[in-house]
């Protein structure tokens, strides 16, 4: 599987970037996914943004919410998606 490598200068944690692009692929919104996983819209805003990593129970949350939706999340950490 390829990887999506950052633009040029992007500064952008990898997590970021592969929650909002799952995110996107879904079809939520940030207010969406936040209810899902019972955290705050901010608290999504700011993993998006990449102001804050989500923390390992989070992560396990979000991968669990991609697995029920039948969409795997990339691991932050660039490894292949768990099945």
């Amino acid at each position: 599987m390829e990887r999506e490598s950052a633009p040029a200068g992007d500064k952008t944690p990898r997590s970021a970037r592969v929650i909002r692009a799952w995110r996107s692929r879904m079809g939520l919104t940030q207010e969406a996914l936040a209810q899902a996983l019972n955290v705050t819209f901010s608290t999504v805003s700011r993993w998006e943004n990449g102001h804050v990593v989500p923390s390992k129970l989070a992560w396990r949350a979000l991968q669990n919410l991609a697995a029920e939706r039948g969409c795997p999340l990339d691991d932050p950490d660039g490894s292949e998606p768990s099945s």
